[in-house]
Parts: C-alpha cells; sequence; structure tokens
C-alpha cells in the first residue's frame, strides 16, 4: 500500500487538473474548438509531469535514482508525449472507447519506457507475471471508464470524476509494473546520458513539433477555407437578397445606363407597364410609357421625365406624375438618383416609383370630406372649441363668436377666450380663467365632463350656457380637450319657473310643503326651536262663494305671518288655508298681530281672520316629517284664537280618529249598519202617525260608535251619501210593511246632513229612486237640521221647494239650537217642525221654559207647521205638551228605537205599557 499511495494520489490530482482543462465533461464543445492551443499545451504538461513524477516516486521507494540530467531528459519525454496525445484527443474525444483507451495506454507505457532507458542495467524477469496482471488490469480499468464515461444522463462532475479515478488507477498500475522490473538498489552512472534515452528524446520533440506544425497548417488552411466560403456565400446572399430585395418592393425599380438604356428592373416595374421596359431613349419615354402631369392634362416633356433628371446629376424626390397604363390612369411618386464613378462622372440612374393611385384618391376623398365637415360643425348650433393639452385652440367654428363675442376670433387660448367674460357657476360663484371641467380632464380625473354656467359678456348680453367637454386621446396619451357650448338660457328660465311651480306655492311663492320639508332639514338644530303650524279658516269658507277674494284673503295673511312673526327662521305653506313656520325658540302663546283685522279691499271692510294654530318642540334629533305630522294632526283639535301645543294624547286621539276611519270604510264597503226605527205618536189619539230611521254602527273592534261621531267622519270622507242611500232603501221599504201592518199609509222621515242636501248629485239620486220605487214620495219624510240649513239657505229652499212638490214629507228637525231659527221658518217649505229635546227636559217645573215652548207651539200654529215634541219621557212631558196645542210626541215614553218594532202594538197609546 505504501508503494501504491503516493503515486496513486499524485496521478489524481494531474489527471483532475488536465481533464478539468480540456473539459473531458463536455467533449462535443472541446470538438468544436471551444478549448484554446494554451489550454491544450498546459493539460498536456500537466498531465506529463503527472506520468514522470508517478514514475520517480515509485522508482525512488525502490532505491532507484537517476541523475538529474537523465531525469530532466524524462520529463520532457513524458511531456511531449502527454502533449501529442491531448493534441491528437482533441480531433478524437467521441471515438470508440477502445480507441482512446488504447492511444491513452500507449502513450503511458512509452513514457515509462522512456523512463526505464535511463537507467543501464539488465532487466530482471523475475516479476513477468505481476507486471502483465498489472499491466492488464490498469487497462480494463481505464477501458471501463472509458466506456462509462459515454453512459446517458450521467452530469458532468460525475464523468470528470469517472474519467478521474479510472485513468489515474490506470497509470498507477502500469507505473508500478513497469518499475517492478528493475531490480531493487540498481546504481545508476552519473556521468554520460544514455544514447538511447538521447535519440528518444529527439524522436518525440520532431514528433511533437510536427504535430505541432501540421495542425497549425490545418488549422490555418481551415479557416481560409472557411474564410473563402463564408465570403463567397456572403455574396451570393448579398446578391440574392438584392434581387429578392428589388423584386419584393412594391416600388417599381428601373435602372439604366448613362445613355438611358434599361440595366434592370424589378418585377413590379414589369407589372405597371403590363410588359418590361425597354431600352427606349430619352425622347420618347414620355409617349412610350405614357407619362403625364398629375392630372393628366398633357405628357411630360423630356426635362420632367425624372429619369432624363437623374442622367444629368439631378437628384430627384417625391415628383409626382400620372401613367396611363393598359390597366388605367395611375398617380406615382418617383425618387430618381444618379450613379456617379470615382471621377465624377455619371454612369446611370436608379429610378424608384411608388404607386400612390390610392392615397391620392384618399386625400381628394378626405379634402372633400373635411370640405363638408367644416361645412357641418359651421352650420351647428353648438359652439365648437378644439384645445390642445396647454389650453392652445387648434379649432373653433362661428358659433364661438356668436356666443361669447367678437373678442374670440382673436383669441389664442382658452384664457384669452375666458378673460373678457364673467363666468359664474349655478351656484353664483365666480370661475377661474381656466374652466375646472379642462383642469379634471387634464388631471385625469374624468374622461367627459359637463356644468351649466352663467356667462356674462363685455357688451351686457347674459346667458346660460351647457357646456360638455370630452378628453381626446392619441396613442393612450391625452391630445386635446373638445368642447362644446348651447345656449340653453330659454330651457334655464324654463327650468327655474318648473321650480317655482314645484317648490313654491303659486300664489305666495311660499316653500311648498315638500320645498318647506326639505329646507326644514337643513337648518341648525338650535336648542328649544319651534314648529308652529296654522290655518286661516277664512279663506275655506270664502273660497266656494268668491275665488278672488280667498286670494287676497290668503296674500293678506301671508304678510300678516311676516310682519308678526319677524324672527321666523323658515316660513312655508302646507296647502290652500294651512302655513308652517319654524321659530327659533319655544312659542307658548298666539302673538296679537296674527289677529288684527286684515284690509282686503278699500272699499269693503276689515275681514277678522278665523285662526287656530299648533306649536310643537321640535328637538334635534327628530326628522322634520314626524313633527310636521305631528303638529297638523294636533291642529284639528285647535280652538280658534289660540295657540295649542302639541302633546301625546293629541296623537293617540288622531291614531284612534284614523282606526276609526279604517273602520268606517270597510263598514261602507260591506254596508255593516243597522237602521232603527222610532214611532212617532198622536198625542190626542196615541195612533202611531209617523216614525224617525235613526242609523246605528257597531264596530267589531270600536263598539258602538254614536251617529254623532262616524256621521260627521263619513261627510269628511266624501261617503256620507252610501249611508243616505241605505237609510232610505230600508226606511222605505220598512214604511210599506209598517203601511200594511197599521192598514194606512204612514211615513218614515229620514235625516239629511246639510252637505247632502247640497251635494250636485242628490236630487239626481232621490230623482233615480222615484223612477225605481213610484211610491217613495208617499212613504219619505226627509229631516233637515236647523244649523245644516242656514249653511247655503237660498240653495237648501230651492231644493226642498222641489222635494214638496215631489210629494215627500218635510221636517225642520233640532228647533231652537240655531241662532236664527225664527228666520229660517219664513224661508222653508216645511210641514213639520221637530221641537228640540231642551225645550222638553224640565218643561214641568221652569215656568219660563214652559212660556218659550208655548210661543213655539203658537207660532207653529199661524205658520200652519205641525209640531213635533222630540225627548218625551214622562207622561207629566205629554200633558204638558198636549196642553200646549202639541199634536205630536216621539220618545222614550212610547218607545226606543227599534230594528224590527211591532207596529200593531205601538199602535193605539196609552194603551201599551
Amino acid at each position: 500500500m505504501q508503494l501504491f499511495l503516493p503515486p496513486f494520489t499524485l496521478c489524481l490530482l494531474t489527471v483532475l487538473a488536465a481533464g478539468a482543462l480540456v473539459r473531458v465533461q463536455a467533449r462535443a464543445q472541446m470538438l468544436a474548438g471551444g478549448v484554446n492551443r494554451r489550454t491544450q499545451l498546459l493539460a498536456g504538461v500537466i498531465l506529463g509531469s503527472g506520468l514522470w513524477g508517478a514514475q520517480i516516486v515509485t522508482l525512488r521507494a525502490q532505491d532507484l535514482t537517476a541523475p538529474p540530467a537523465t531525469a530532466a531528459l524524462h520529463w520532457l519525454v513524458s511531456v511531449g508525449i502527454s502533449v501529442g496525445f491531448v493534441l491528437w484527443y482533441r480531433h478524437h474525444a467521441l471515438d470508440r472507447p477502445l480507441r482512446v483507451t488504447g492511444a491513452l495506454i500507449l502513450s503511458v507505457t512509452a513514457t515509462q519506457t522512456a523512463g526505464l532507458s535511463g537507467y543501464p542495467v539488465p532487466l530482471s524477469t523475475a516479476h513477468a507475471p505481476q507486471v502483465l496482471t498489472l499491466f492488464a488490469l490498469g487497462a480494463l480499468t481505464s477501458l471501463a471508464a472509458a466506456s462509462l464515461v459515454r453512459r446517458p444522463g450521467l452530469s458532468g462532475a460525475a464523468q470528470l470524476a469517472v474519467v478521474t479515478l479510472g485513468q489515474s488507477l490506470m497509470i498507477t498500475l502500469i507505473t508500478l509494473a513497469a518499475a517492478s522490473l528493475l531490480p531493487a538498489g540498481t546504481p545508476v552512472p552519473t556521468d554520460t546520458l544514455p544514447t538511447l534515452a538521447l535519440g528518444t528524446a529527439a524522436a518525440l520533440f520532431l514528433t511533437v513539433a510536427a504535430g505541432l506544425l501540421g495542425d497549425l497548417q490545418y488549422r490555418r488552411a481551415q479557416r481560409l477555407t472557411a474564410l473563402v466560403a463564408e465570403r463567397t456565400a456572403e455574396l451570393q446572399a448579398e446578391r440574392d437578397f438584392h434581387v429578392a430585395l428589388l423584386d419584393s418592393l412594391n416600388d417599381q425599380i428601373v435602372i439604366a445606363d448613362a445613355d438611358g438604356r434599361l440595366a434592370q428592373h424589378n418585377a413590379a416595374a414589369a407589372q405597371l407597364h403590363r410588359r418590361p421596359p425597354t431600352g427606349t431613349l430619352a425622347p420618347d419615354w414620355a409617349a412610350t410609357y405614357g407619362l403625364h402631369t398629375p392630372q393628366f392634362t398633357r405628357l411630360l416633356r423630356q426635362d420632367e421625365v425624372p429619369l432624363y433628371r437623374a442622367l444629368t446629376g439631378e437628384v430627384v424626390r417625391d415628383a409626382l406624375i400620372g401613367i396611363d397604363t393598359p390597366a388605367g390612369r395611375r398617380i406615382v411618386t418617383c425618387n430618381a438618383t444618379p450613379v456617379t464613378g470615382a471621377d465624377g462622372t455619371v454612369s446611370g440612374a436608379v429610378v424608384a416609383m411608388n404607386d400612390v393611385t390610392e392615397r391620392e384618391r384618399a386625400q381628394q376623398e378626405l379634402a372633400r370630406t373635411a370640405t363638408q365637415h367644416a361645412e357641418i360643425i359651421e352650420s351647428l348650433d353648438e359652439a365648437l372649441l378644439l384645445l390642445d393639452p396647454d389650453g392652445r385652440i387648434l379649432s373653433r367654428n362661428g358659433r364661438v363668436r356668436e356666443l361669447l363675442g367678437e373678442h374670440c376670433a382673436a383669441a389664442t387660448t382658452l384664457a384669452d377666450l375666458l378673460a373678457p367674460l364673467t363666468v359664474r357657476d349655478t351656484q353664483g360663484r365666480p370661475l377661474g380663467g381656466r374652466s375646472p371641467n379642462f383642469r379634471a380632464l387634464l388631471g385625469g380625473a374624468a374622461r367627459s365632463t359637463q356644468s351649466i354656467m352663467h356667462v356674462e359678456r363685455p357688451d351686457g348680453r347674459h346667458m346660460w350656457l351647457h357646456s360638455r367637454a370630452q378628453a381626446t386621446h392619441h396613442n393612450g396619451e391625452l391630445s386635446g380637450v373638445l368642447y362644446l357650448f348651447r345656449d340653453v338660457t330659454d330651457q334655464h328660465e324654463l327650468n327655474e319657473q318648473l321650480v317655482r311651480v314645484t317648490r313654491f306655492a303659486p300664489l305666495t311663492a311660499l316653500p311648498n310643503r315638500a320645498h318647506f320639508e326639505d329646507l326644514a332639514a337643513t337648518l341648525p338644530a338650535t336648542p328649544g326651536r319651534t314648529l308652529i303650524v296654522t290655518q286661516c279658516l277664512n279663506v275655506t269658507d270664502l273660497r266656494a262663494v268668491h275665488g278672488a277674494l280667498a286670494d287676497d284673503l290668503t296674500l293678506a295673511f301671508t304678510r300678516a305671518l311676516r310682519a308678526t312673526y319677524p324672527d321666523a327662521l323658515l316660513l312655508g305653506q302646507l296647502d290652500d288655508h294651512t302655513f308652517a313656520l319654524v321659530l327659533p325658540a319655544p312659542e307658548t302663546r298666539l302673538r296679537p298681530g296674527l289677529l288684527a283685522p286684515l284690509t282686503l279691499d278699500q272699499r269693503q271692510p276689515p275681514v277678522f281672520p278665523r285662526v287656530r294654530a299648533c306649536a310643537r318642540p321640535w328637538p334635534s334629533d327628530e326628522a322634520v316629517q314626524p313633527a310636521l305630522h305631528a303638529a297638523e294632526t294636533t291642529l284639528t283639535v285647535a280652538p280658534e284664537g289660540a295657540l295649542l301645543t302639541a302633546e301625546d294624547r293629541h296623537l293617540e286621539d288622531r291614531r284612534r280618529r284614523v282606526q276609526l276611519e279604517n273602520a268606517l270604510r270597510r263598514a261602507l264597503t260591506t254596508g255593516d249598519f243597522q237602521v232603527q226605527y222610532q214611532p212617532i205618536i198622536d198625542l190626542t189619539t196615541g195612533e202611531v202617525v209617523k216614525a224617525e230611521a235613526l242609523v246605528r254602527w257597531e264596530d267589531p273592534e270600536a263598539g258602538r260608535v254614536p251617529p254623532d261621531v262616524f256621521v260627521p267622519l263619513a261627510e269628511q270622507l266624501g261617503q256620507i251619501h252610501v249611508i243616505t242611500d241605505l237609510v232610505m232603501r230600508e226606511a222605505l221599504r220598512e214604511a210599506r210593511r209598517a203601511s200594511v201592518t197599521l192598514r194606512r199609509p204612514l211615513r218614515i222621515a229620514v235625516n239629511l246632513s246639510p252637505s247632502e242636501l247640497n251635494a250636485p248629485d242628490f236630487m239626481d239620486r232621490l230623482h233615480r229612486l222615484m223612477r225605481e220605487h213610484p211610491d217613495a214620495a208617499q212613504h219619505l219624510t226627509f229631516e233637515v237640521t236647523e244649523s245644516g240649513a242656514l249653511v247655503n239657505l237660498e240653495q237648501t229652499a230651492r231644493h226642498l221647494t222641489t222635494l214638496r212638490e215631489w210629494g215627500f214629507g218635510l221636517a225642520l228637525d233640532d228647533f231652537g239650537t240655531g241662532h236664527s231659527a225664527l228666520s229660517v221658518l219664513q224661508h222653508l217649505p216645511i210641514h213639520h217642525l221637530k221641537l228640540d229635546r231642551t225645550f222638553v227636559w224640565g218643561i214641568e217645573g221652569n215656568a219660563r221654559q214652559q212660556i218659550l215652548t208655548g210661543a213655539v207651539m203658537e207660532l207653529a200654529a199661524r205658520l200652519n207647521v205641525e209640531v213635533i215634541a222630540e225627548g218625551i219621557e214622562t207622561a207629566t212631558h205629554e200633558a204638558i205638551l198636549r196642553g200646549m196645542g202639541c199634536s205630536l210626541g216621539q220618545g222614550y215614553l212610547y218607545s226606543r228605537p227599534h230594528a224590527d218594532p211591532d207596529w200593531a202594538a205601538l199602535d193605539g197609546w196609552p194603551n201599551v205599557s
């Protein structure tokens, strides 16, 4: 092992270094010249030094030393052989493993033989078997490594490692085999060099030198051959390129000699003329090839032909000519260049013609289109302005000057255009010299904008303009801004009128309900602010009889509101006679100024307004709509001439009222009412002579609802006619039944509300009832209240007269409760007068009341009107009234109202208990 390890280690290092230098792991690149000559020589020196060193180390281990000169000669021989192998390997790296391995073993054996020649002693044959074994083992190891390194998939590092290990082992084994041929301790002469060594060295050096020189000449010849082939190929490629270039060009190329004869042309030139150009001389060119002016007005003169001009030494650029070809007229641009020799003489010319027929036609069409567009732009009703990103004016139409003024003709920038103008936005804020829309477009904040602006020109003209701005882009970058201005003054004024109509009351110009709510929502939330809703009831009264006076009263009341509440934060009109205002502080009393008389016309006396008002605290955390709703709800119960503060109970009352309204609507739809009848008795005979129909309503949730509650509610809902029609038909049916039972005609009285009696369709409805039931007039009596008759006394009297003429009975109900009972009697054609129960109750112990009641009886008798006393509950009541001359009575003494009365049993009072 001590004899093997040193030479093996030395071989490992040198083979690894040499293999890495010549890149045995990338042999294809080495063959392609990837390893230069200097690197190859260095690798050979390293490999030869390793072979020499391995043999020296092995021989010294056997006490065999050679003189320095001999050792040096041996090193030189080893290096020479190794360099020769490396140079050989450079060309045969990819040969078969056996060939490469044989060459390497031969080189190693030659190196070892040269080393042994330095020892002029007989060789020992005692170890011949051992030598052959080591030599064979080394050869097999080298062949195995050369074969393994060619296996696919082996990395470069693995290939280098296999080569290094296998070939180092082979060199070491052959070195050991050669050293075993010398007996140990053999002396070596030091004064002379062996003749064989010198001869061997000389032969090796000659071989290496010849190899180097041959390789150098080979490389030089290869380079020269490659250079000649490369240059020849370049020239051929350049020629082919020029030919292909000429044929591939769309331009028509013609090359002529100094006399104008054709030297070369491409296919496009032949295609243009539908024939190959010939060597026609200059005087005939124009006629032969149809060369004309671009407008085809005439043939070109000789000195106008581009080829002729180039042959005279002129460089022609973009000359436009017309060519009359068999396929039609074409327009081409010509570039002609003279070809000059070294002495400056013209030896020919090259003409390149480009067919621009379509371009010229397109330009002509573009010019026509541009003219049309200019005419369209000028005819626009909108002003058009095109700016570059710096605000410079690129284009404008005449409408710009018409809208903005004469100074626009000289303006070059947007700032110049706007400088003489006063421009404001819709809020009245002045705009600067550069439009904010323009700034937004430049900054990329928007691609298009539009706005309304007010413009005042230097000549004093005012107008509203609608501006639209659109950014234009080229290749993704902002290239300009297009403005369109349109005069919208008329439209803006119309919009303002629409705003006034939709947001303000037409008569007073106060904010209407919707606008009042919007404005109130923007008010500051001051502590203690109060919402007041007030009504002028006179307006409604006047509206029905005198619309103009109602308008005057509304305006006068509006002025009074402004004067009385100058501290109001906001004032609005909710409907025809309802107003609302917001005060900054609480208010508990109605200010006197609002109740002062209002002068409408100097020719008429002042009007005292009937005012009712409601105050509602409006906290900051409450929206205006619920606060306004609460105040209006409370206003329905507010007394006249006072300020009522809204409370929760008012809302609760309103809530119950709304529920009752909903229930009444359902009852009106389903007819869920009951008609009850109370008899009217003849106080002398006790017979039933008449009856009164009384309507009753009991709701499943609200319970029994009194008539004085649901009848006014039905009037407010505009549905009282439903109840009236139902009662009339039920009363007619019951009157027929009672008449049959009593065997005499019986009338049943139906109460009419004032709104029903004065309704436009009441008489028509009653007339239809008579057509359907001809006996209706002899069975029905209509009762009207004294206060109801006073609402429209003239019309009431006219309608009652018609009803009396039709045969209906008429009665004045609740007589004595109104303000002008006696005056009513002289106007109404009634049959009966119903004395209100207030005259009956307590009559037995009240002499004054007996005198008043007796006076009414006497008055009725003189007017030939029968009196029906209501509310008779005791026999004393009956006796007193009978003594006063009252003939008819009605009350609980005789019967309570019943839905299905027993008329036979009721007849004949006082026999009925």
